[in-house]
Order: structure tokens, then sequence, then C-alpha cells
């Protein structure tokens, strides 16, 4: 589904010129745009940039540039909502935007989709998988229970697997 709300994108290149991963102002837009700089702030998770009054992610302008289309969900490959190289931009569905993420910030085993269970003393491996809660299996070393998350998420997320910090199979 495209998204309709950006700007055209002759306005777009009116204003803007993409190079490695940043738009560049081409005129003036205002006090604090000045030509040839670098337009946009990143103040949250996101770059943005204000057009005519409104506000837009940096990522959806600089993918709709480059592909003359907005999906509605734009993945950044590495993780780095600030990397907006074309090249690390990719249209993506909801649920593959959810498996790419990294690891959580709660996460205290290390290791994507593994947790320790008090009650069992071992480790517990799972996750959700079309809008299913899925057990992989209850383990003695941290080890297995990571294996076979890398496995699921490699067999079932395709390009789209992200292991935390880990990078493949220990």
């Amino acid at each position: 589904m495209a998204l309709n709300n950006l700007p055209s994108l002759n306005r777009l290149n009116e204003l803007f010129e993409y190079r490695q991963g940043n738009l560049y102002n081409k005129t003036n837009r205002n006090s604090r745009s000045k030509k040839g700089e670098i337009a946009g702030t990143y103040s949250g998770r996101y770059g943005n940039v204000f057009i005519d009054g409104h506000p837009y992610t940096i990522h959806r302008i600089i993918f709709f540039m480059n592909n003359d289309y907005s999906p509605e969900f734009i993945d950044h490959i590495n993780g780095n909502k600030h990397d907006n190289r074309i090249e690390n931009l990719r249209e993506a569905k909801r649920t593959d935007n959810q498996h790419n993420r990294a690891l959580n910030n709660n996460n205290t085993s290390g290791a994507k989709n593994v947790y320790w269970s008090e009650t069992k003393q071992k480790w517990c491996a799972g996750l959700r998988h079309m809008g299913k809660k899925i057990s992989l299996g209850v383990f003695d070393k941290l080890e297995d229970a990571i294996v076979i998350v890398t496995k699921f998420r490699e067999e079932n997320h395709g390009v789209f697997a992200n292991h935390g910090t880990f990078k493949g199979v220990v």
C-alpha cells in the first residue's frame, strides 16, 4: 500500500538533493535550513525534515526519491535508523520489520528470544511467529538455545532475520 501524503517527487527534487544517505537543501528554505547544508534533524528515533510546515521522515523521502513510490513500511537493513543510504533501505511488511528488530533493551540473557527460567532452572527459547507464541524448547546450555532460535529465524524470517548481538550460530 503506497502512502500518498508525501509531497510530489517534483517538489522533493526541487527542495533536496540525495547524497550518501543524506538530503541536502537545494535552496535556503528558512532561517535554519540553508542551501547546501544537510536537511533535517535527528531528535528521536528517525530523522525528520519539515516541508511546507509538515514533518516527514528522512528515510521515507529518500526511498521515495530513489524509487518513485512509498511503501507502507520501510526497513533499515542494518537496524541503524540514522543510516539512510538507499542501499540500507528496503520495502517491508510489518512482520518483516519486526523480524529485523535488534536485541531488546530489557534482555537479560544476551541472546534474542532466549531467557532464563527460575522455576525450571534452564534456558528457554521461544518467539512469536505469524501471530502465535512458539516455544522452541528448554535447554541446559545457553548456546543450545541460541542455536535453535537462530536456525528458526533463518528458516522462517529469511533476509529479515536479525539475531541480535549474535550473527549466526555460536
